[in-house]
């Protein structure tokens, strides 16, 4: 490299990087959020964006490619072959709509965009019936959008969001413990007893020393490669509605498994907002909706 090009270097002017090399400003953005999210000093490393990026999109590409695999939309609004087999009992299909807290908080400002129809994640749990057949009950509604592509876009963000939060989470529990371990050796220290050497002759502890910004940006490195820890969609576990002709398919709903502790069926569906309005007119309890 010629003198001029070692001083321009130094200055943070390189004539020589590559346009691939510079961000965007939806990767600016994003690496924001993410930062804001998490922890603040992984901004203090040094080429930190070149390390995030592509994990990020790793886990942004895992989610989108996961979600995409929803059955759906079915419309609860017709005769659709599925549906006496989705909602057993035909008020079911009402009483999903009208104790959703999506549909409650989210209809009118869609009414009022002019949508007169929506979209949303259905989910339901599997469990036997009294005549020894699976059914699904529990329903839940959420992630309201005015197409199946917004619904899924809402559910990328979700999960996304829900496995930054988990680390986030991560941090907070590591600085409780680490704030838990000096207090305690600030203690045995001022009691003067002989517990302060077997604490300290004791085998490492993950919370014994404060991390580096550079420690966490490896950890969130490692945390973002694995976005299945928050949410994966197991395609070899459906609940099956069998086709009764041959005029008919077949349909699957795979099991999502995300955070929350309840397992659910999936699908899209839509609706008119005439009827999810109706629905909330008969139903004035608030139920169960699933945690992404």
């Amino acid at each position: 490299m010629s003198i001029i090009g070692k001083i321009t270097s130094l200055l943070g002017h390189d004539e020589d990087q590559s346009p691939s090399s510079r961000k965007t400003p939806e990767q600016e953005s994003l690496l924001k959020h993410v930062i804001d999210m998490t922890d603040i000093r992984i901004a203090n490393v040094e080429n930190y964006s070149s390390a995030l990026l592509p994990a990020i999109e790793v886990a942004q590409a895992y989610f989108e490619q996961t979600l995409n695999c929803i059955p759906g939309p079915i419309a609860l609004d017709s005769d659709h072959l599925t549906l006496p087999r989705l909602f057993p009992q035909p008020e079911d299909i009402m009483a999903s709509l009208g104790r959703s807290l999506a549909v409650k908080n989210e209809l009118e400002m869609y009414a009022k965009a002019g949508h007169s129809r929506l979209y949303a994640l259905l989910g339901g749990r599997a469990k036997p019936a009294e005549d020894g057949r699976t059914i699904l009950a529990d329903h839940t509604i959420r992630s309201l959008g005015a197409s199946p592509t917004a619904v899924r876009h809402l559910l990328r963000i979700a999960a996304f969001d829900s496995l930054l939060q988990g680390f986030a989470n991560e941090n907070l529990h590591y600085d409780k413990k680490l704030e838990q371990a000096r207090a305690q050796q600030e203690l045995l220290q001022e009691a003067g007893t002989a517990t302060v050497r077997s604490v300290s002759s004791a085998p490492p502890v993950r919370t014994r020393q404060k991390q580096s910004a550079e420690q966490v940006l490896a950890s969130l490195q490692d945390w973002l490669y694995a976005p299945q820890s928050r949410l994966r969609l197991e395609t070899n576990n459906c609940y099956t509605i069998t086709a009764e002709s041959d005029d008919e398919e077949n349909w699957s709903f795979p099991l999502l498994v995300t955070q929350d502790r309840r397992q659910w069926h999936v699908c899209l569906v839509g609706f008119p907002v005439s009827m999810a309005r109706k629905a909330l007119v008969a139903e004035h309890h608030n139920h169960r909706f699933i945690l992404i």
